[in-house]
């Protein structure tokens, strides 16, 4: 009996260790823009669960991140060119997830401009806008959006519609 209750329990708490909330991996990702170990520790944790669109676009988003924290150019490279691939592949998946887009969104606008990673800023900004309009998305994250989004360079029309958004 202990055998066959232990064989349940323990794939049980296996699996409460490794499933990581969407809001945690939201926070870690937050703070592995400035952690090195932080960004590293959200790789293993995100190489280890279903590769749903989400979690490959958050791989992405943190690759990205990661070239950040090396030094060597080549390393530095492949890091973004791999998250950027991961991070298309997950929005191809689920092309109207709001969040997928603004991490796309964000990494453009902060990317050097020498990697030419800009192609999608305006379109993603109308489908970011769009969605925060239409409730797509949890309250939490729109606050963070929001925030993010009033920084950037925008049209007195867009700043508008965030403020009505905000409301």
């Amino acid at each position: 009996m202990w055998v066959k209750l232990t064989s349940l329990i323990i794939p049980a708490l296996l699996w409460l260790f490794t499933e990581t909330s969407k809001q945690n991996i939201r926070l870690m990702y937050a703070k592995s823009v400035e952690s090195k170990q932080t960004a590293q520790n959200l790789l293993s944790i995100l190489e280890k669960q279903d590769q749903d669109a989400f979690v490959l676009g958050y791989r992405g988003a943190t690759k990205m991140v990661m070239a950040k924290h090396v030094f060597n150019p080549f390393a530095k490279l492949n890091y973004f060119n791999a998250g950027k691939k991961m991070l298309n592949a997950a929005i191809s998946k689920d092309h109207n997830n709001v969040e997928l887009i603004f991490l796309r969104y964000a990494t453009q606008v902060s990317a050097p401009s020498i990697l030419g990673y800009n192609a999608h800023i305006e379109a993603d900004k109308k489908q970011i806008l769009k969605g925060l309009s239409n409730d797509q998305i949890d309250d939490q994250l729109a606050k963070t959006i929001i925030s993010f989004m009033k920084q950037q360079k925008l049209t007195p029309q867009e700043v508008q519609q965030l403020t009505n958004i905000a409301q």
